[in-house]
């Protein structure tokens, strides 16, 4: 008896991406067509773009019925895109992906193998990181900090290539970053199936990343606190 394949929808958020999504598109597209069990919908969204980036969605839209393009005329972070989706769109879950190539699609395959066994939130742990020794030193840092308070154990904490059960993840009160912290949410509101498992990381070939290194110095604690404090009042209580 035929079954009907589970819908997941693949959300990714770009801003000024033009070069990095020529390249991405036709790698998710040829990764997907191997995975039978879930049918992917691939939804972009652009995020105020001034370099005509969705142009290049249009044109593998225009070929691709999996393909969905959402546009915000002005840059509104992706927390916001975020919301946009979740108002928009249903489905039983969403991986989360990064335009900018650092992510290979092909762990999409992996993801599904997890998805189908039931795990309510997956996440990645970039190894061979890619970035500066500052960035890898803060980052270890704010993941210490985030245990220290949360007393939720992970390998990683803020995954940029990930999987959420929509049952936990709140379609109102999502502020700012707060797209950052998705999976300490998601636990907080009774995800209990957690899956992280190891990836590779790649260096960006083109563009750069929009979150530096002084923001992650001087922004960072006092964003999380002011996270945690919400979290703690139940502002994401579903």
């Amino acid at each position: 008896m035929y079954k009907p394949r589970k819908n997941i929808d693949l959300v990714i958020p770009f801003n000024n991406e033009k070069q990095n999504l020529q390249i991405l598109i036709p790698k998710i597209l040829k990764t997907i067509k191997k995975i039978k069990k879930f049918r992917f919908r691939l939804i972009f969204i652009d995020d105020g773009s001034t370099d005509k980036g969705n142009v290049i969605v249009k044109k593998f839209k225009s070929k691709n019925k999996k393909i969905v393009l959402m546009i915000n005329k002005i840059k509104l972070g992706q927390t916001y895109c975020y919301k946009s989706y979740l108002k928009k769109f249903k489905s039983k879950g969403f991986v989360r992906m990064d335009a900018d190539n650092q992510d290979d699609p092909i762990y999409l395959i992996r993801f599904s193998k997890f998805i189908s066994k039931g795990y309510e939130v997956i996440l990645t742990d970039r190894k061979l990181r890619k970035h500066s020794i500052y960035m890898i030193i803060l980052t270890f840092m704010y993941n210490k900090l985030i245990y220290f308070l949360t007393r939720i154990k992970l390998k990683s904490y803020s995954s940029s290539l990930a999987y959420f059960d929509i049952r936990y993840i709140p379609r109102k009160n999502l502020f700012y970053n707060d797209h950052r912290y998705l999976p300490i949410i998601s636990i907080f509101n009774g995800a209990k199936k957690i899956k992280v498992f190891p990836v590779l990381h790649k260096a960006r070939i083109y563009g750069y990343t929009k979150y530096g290194m002084i923001k992650k110095i001087f922004l960072a604690l006092p964003e999380f606190l002011f996270f945690f404090y919400r979290l703690k009042k139940g502002f994401f209580n579903q």
